[in-house]
């Protein structure tokens, strides 16, 4: 399973599917539909010949899967689109004041925090707490690791 991946690309404002159904050919029909790359560690892919741009994922950690994708596409940081993606449905996130979200956060939130997000489809609200710094963290620690220069 891919899922941290899955939110490593998303926390690097990628547009990112997490595709769970076990049928490769719907998975190749709507990566070429939607001109997506596929990763994934079934090396049962490859005997597909209409098989898109693709990655097997060898590793087995998910901070090693997500340098090897940051390895392989040579992906750079770019802060601007940091956790600009919601972690759960994949929506752009759009900005929003605190008067904007006072009744969708915890009252102490909104007294310690300024800046939020939400997501236009699932509602969830986004702001840089201590949960965000530690994603930072791995995200740094992965480009900085990384055999990019």
């Amino acid at each position: 399973m891919l899922g941290k991946l899955a939110k490593y690309l998303l926390m690097l404002g990628f547009d990112t599917l997490y595709f769970t159904k076990n049928d490769p050919f719907q998975l190749i029909d709507l990566a070429v539909k939607q001109n997506r790359i596929i990763l994934s560690r079934d090396t049962k892919l490859k005997r597909f010949l209409n098989l898109p741009e693709h990655l097997f994922i060898t590793e087995d950690l998910p901070e090693k899967q997500f340098r090897q994708v940051v390895e392989s596409f040579k992906l750079r940081l770019d802060q601007k689109k940091l956790f600009t993606r919601c972690l759960c449905c994949n929506q752009r996130l759009l900005k929003k004041t605190p008067e904007e979200v006072k009744h969708l956060v915890p009252q102490y939130i909104l007294t310690i925090h300024r800046e939020f997000s939400i997501c236009p489809q699932c509602k969830r609200v986004y702001w840089r707490g201590s949960h965000q710094k530690g994603m930072e963290e791995i995200i740094k620690k992965v480009f900085r690791d990384s055999r990019i220069q």
